[in-house]
């Protein structure tokens, strides 16, 4: 029900974004035919100009370039449509020129300085993608993770290495509720991070993958050895964070070892796979595929008891 809930409060949101774009663009052009109007019934002059570069500037309201272009396009025509329009004897010819000269100036620079700033606004959008850390934890993020999964697979393979992947998915009640304080969930996230990152070796990769769920490689690691950390991390984190939080935190966790025929889709699907049996069996939140059995032990002694050679 939540997640039907989740949906189409998202669904909503797309449409309405959509309406306001497509509200804005009606806006725009409505205010540059008025412009139109106002210069052909006033003697504006160069001053004409000035509101056709602030529908330039309001066009940033619109993502890409193409609806400036389309703005600009009818600025130029009506400052070009009014020079023929004009009554010559009221303003002598030098002067509706230069004042016209001028309004087109202005418009082709306003528009240059606005494709510019919307072509820059798309760069950093797509450098954004490219950064590899999570603004709110502070740790490598998906895009981190497939670059190093890519890496790390070929790697464990020419070497004949264990490797052993993680997928922990955090359930934090009342996470989506309308009147959760994001600014707490965002620190409840934090917490958790770095609690599951000072349980883990430095040779461990830990990544925040989705809103909630974070990835670990374990190298030189086989799948008994990555359950034991596992079930002692989550046992620690649900005792340290839940007992002074009044939302209950849950961990489930979902593990896979990387075989010789495996490709980094085929990994990452039996994790998931994993994962998903975790969260349909409440006794059992740590589980492997293939599944293996461990003895209870600390969560110390777990991570030393592992291999540590690169």
């Amino acid at each position: 029900m939540r997640s039907q809930i989740i949906s189409a409060t998202a669904n909503l949101k797309v449409l309405f974004r959509e309406c306001t774009v497509q509200a804005n663009s009606l806006i725009i052009l409505a205010a540059t035919f008025f412009i139109f109007f106002i210069d052909l019934n006033l003697p504006l002059g160069v001053a004409a100009g000035v509101p056709y570069a602030l529908v330039i500037f309001a066009s940033l309201w619109v993502n890409g370039t193409q609806f400036t272009y389309l703005v600009a396009t009818l600025g130029l025509l009506f400052t070009i449509i009014k020079f023929f329009l004009l009554p010559i004897s009221i303003v002598p010819i030098e002067i509706v020129l230069i004042n016209r000269g001028l309004t087109l100036l202005l418009i082709v620079c306003t528009t240059i300085m606005v494709t510019r700033i919307k072509k820059a606004n798309i760069d950093m959008s797509a450098l954004m993608n490219q950064i590899p850390i999570d603004p709110i934890t502070g740790y490598k993020n998906r895009h981190a993770f497939e670059t190093e999964l890519d890496i790390e697979i070929p790697r464990c393979k020419r070497y004949h290495r264990n490797l052993s992947i993680a997928i922990i998915d955090i359930d934090l009640f009342k996470l989506f509720s309308d009147n959760y304080d994001y600014r707490n969930k965002n620190n409840s996230i934090k917490r958790i991070s770095q609690e599951i990152k000072a349980n883990i070796r430095a040779t461990d990769l830990f990544y925040r993958i989705d809103i909630n769920v974070f990835a670990i490689l374990f190298p030189e690691t086989d799948l008994a050895e990555a359950k034991e950390v596992c079930e002692a991390i989550r046992k620690k984190i649900s005792t340290k964070i839940s007992d002074d939080t009044e939302n209950k935190i849950i961990l489930r966790i979902g593990i896979a070892m990387l075989g010789e025929a495996d490709s980094k889709m085929d990994l990452c699907k039996r994790a998931e796979d994993a994962l998903i049996i975790s969260k349909h069996n409440e006794k059992n939140p740590v589980t492997t595929l293939p599944q293996v059995t461990t003895k209870d032990k600390q969560h110390i002694a777990a991570i030393l008891s592992r291999s540590r050679s690169d």
